[in-house]
């Protein structure tokens, strides 16, 4: 990796995304963003994964650009974009990059999708853009999901198992099961939940959220925030419920709330409460204890999560330079996140816990159906590679 190289790339990279310059203020009422001069500077790895970014005190930029060995790393403040937002820069970044190392690449010059947008398109608020207060905001109470527990890493820190396989046999296993490659994973995570409960903690569902990019129902080029959460779940109530019955459930609730209607009845519930006008009227000092009481309270509804990024593309050109992409969320919930490049699928499994009996069953049932895996993981005590030991 040329330092130099990807410094230059990203400076690039911070011009096409200026709103990345920005700082989150505290002000009386609201969290705020403020755009600053500060220049991001690419660093050797040298902190745990997703080590925190935003600090109260000494507020600075809100991502970070590693590098170690072959690897580009960006990690982003969850405030500042969601995941695709994230992918925007990081494609642009690679993009630039490979263009200067490689200048062969970029015969055909450096234009990635959204390229012709302007700044005041990347930094939309497409959440005020298609708020409609109009529309009736219907209050929904979640039940109490089965949670998963158990000793934290030391520090809290973030691990990670990821499974690197072909996306052509993920594929073929779903279309056996006329399903698609995201509820092929939800179900099969759930059911890997399923095998550590025990009877009696069957009275509660599995629950699986699913973040959603409403870009793909509402037309915009923000790389903001702009994404929607949907609720998976199933109860297992009689011990032969098996993994077709999952799948069956979670993909008649993937039916029920993908659509364009549920789409805004989200946007709609997100923006009704920060445009209530009480709740602007409450200082921030107050706010903030019952923000994190809330958040608590509504991780109680979810036993984990799967994001799915999609498929990742380059100029062709650069193709041969990149072996893979892939993402891992920090959050304090479990959480799969993947994305293809190529045929190359990454399927990362994120937690804070010790325990890594559901990633465990989860590969496993996987590998079980006749998909190779190579494993790569920030825990010692696992084995990785093509033939690692679950």
């Amino acid at each position: 990796m040329d330092a130099r190289i990807l410094q230059h790339a990203l400076d690039q990279t911070v011009k096409k995304f200026s709103f990345y310059r920005s700082t989150l203020k505290k002000g009386l009422f609201w969290y705020y963003f403020e755009e600053n001069a500060l220049r991001p500077v690419v660093k050797e790895e040298d902190q745990p994964l997703c080590a925190p970014i935003y600090n109260a005190d000494k507020p600075g930029l809100l991502f970070r650009v590693y590098y170690y060995k072959k690897r580009i790393s960006l990690e982003v403040f969850h405030a500042l974009t969601d995941g695709m937002g994230a992918v925007q820069f990081l494609r642009n970044l690679v993009a630039f990059y490979l263009a200067e190392k490689h200048p062969d690449s970029a015969a055909g010059g450096v234009f990635l999708d959204g390229g012709g947008s302007s700044q005041e398109q990347f930094r939309q608020d497409a959440f005020a853009k298609y708020y409609d207060k109009k529309k009736d905001v219907r209050s929904q109470k979640a039940e109490r999901a089965y949670n998963l527990g158990g000793p934290r890493l030391p520090e809290n820190r973030l691990g990670v198992i990821e499974g690197v396989l072909s996306v052509k046999s993920i594929l073929a296993v779903a279309h056996e099961y006329h399903a698609t490659l995201t509820q092929l994973l939800t179900a099969l995570l759930i059911c890997s939940v399923h095998d550590g409960m025990a009877v009696r903690d069957c009275v509660r569902p599995v629950v699986i959220t699913v973040p959603v990019d409403l870009r793909n129902y509402f037309k915009t080029q923000t790389a903001r925030n702009f994404f929607g959460i949907i609720h998976v779940g199933h109860r297992f109530q009689t011990p032969g419920d098996d993994f077709p019955e999952v799948l069956e459930s979670v993909r008649r609730s993937f039916q029920e709330q993908l659509n364009p209607e549920t789409m805004l009845e989200i946007i709609n519930r997100y923006s009704a409460l920060e445009n209530n006008y009480l709740v602007k009227a409450i200082p921030l000092a107050v706010k903030i204890p019952c923000l994190k009481l809330a958040g608590r309270s509504a991780e109680r509804g979810d036993t984990a999560a799967v994001s799915n990024l999609g498929r990742i593309a380059m100029p062709p050109a650069m193709e041969a330079h990149i072996r893979l992409f892939s993402v891992t969320v920090g959050t304090r919930r479990p959480q799969i996140c993947l994305c293809s490049f190529g045929d190359t699928l990454a399927v990362s499994y994120s937690a804070r816990l010790e325990s890594t009996d559901v990633p465990r069953r989860f590969f496993r049932r996987l590998a079980g159906r006749g998909i190779g895996i190579e494993i790569n993981s920030n825990l010692e005590h696992l084995e990785e590679g093509p033939n690692a030991v679950l």
